[in-house]
């Protein structure tokens, strides 16, 4: 498991949603949001454009997922997409070590390791998969 502690400033995003998921693999990987991401990716003439999966928790401490594109402001959000503004924080930044053959499993793998031996306290707030092509990072909030 490896993993470094980083300061994201606040982003704010604009998607599809997904209500009532609990974060993991299983949610990331799942055909809804696979159909989501290719729905995003239809309607995005940037095909190198970062594709973000933002888990954002409610008041009953549930999340909802957010399939979407990073924007530098509400405006340029397209209309009847769902937006969230995620503010400053510190996270923990995961990306596959090469333990388990889907690189989301791994990732998430390594979160629930850390968590576990307490290496690190997750603060349950918004919490973010970053896709580059192929390529994950999770971002996942912190404690400090």
């Amino acid at each position: 498991m490896s993993y470094t502690i980083v300061l994201r400033d606040q982003a704010i995003y604009g998607g599809l949603v997904v209500p009532r998921v609990r974060p993991s693999f299983k949610v990331s990987n799942g055909e809804l949001i696979e159909f989501l991401r290719d729905r995003l990716r239809d309607r995005d003439v940037a095909a190198d454009r970062a594709l973000y999966t933002v888990y954002v928790p409610d008041p009953a401490g549930n999340y909802n997922v957010l399939v979407a594109y990073d924007y530098p402001a509400v405006p340029a959000i397209p209309p009847g997409d769902v937006l969230v503004r995620v503010p400053k924080g510190v996270y923990a930044r995961f990306e596959p070590n090469g333990d388990y053959h889907d690189p989301v499993e791994d990732v998430w793998a390594q979160v629930d390791d850390a968590t576990a031996s307490a290496e690190i306290t997750r603060a349950y707030r918004e919490e973010i998969e970053l896709w580059r092509g192929p390529k994950v990072e999770l971002y996942i909030s912190i404690l400090v």
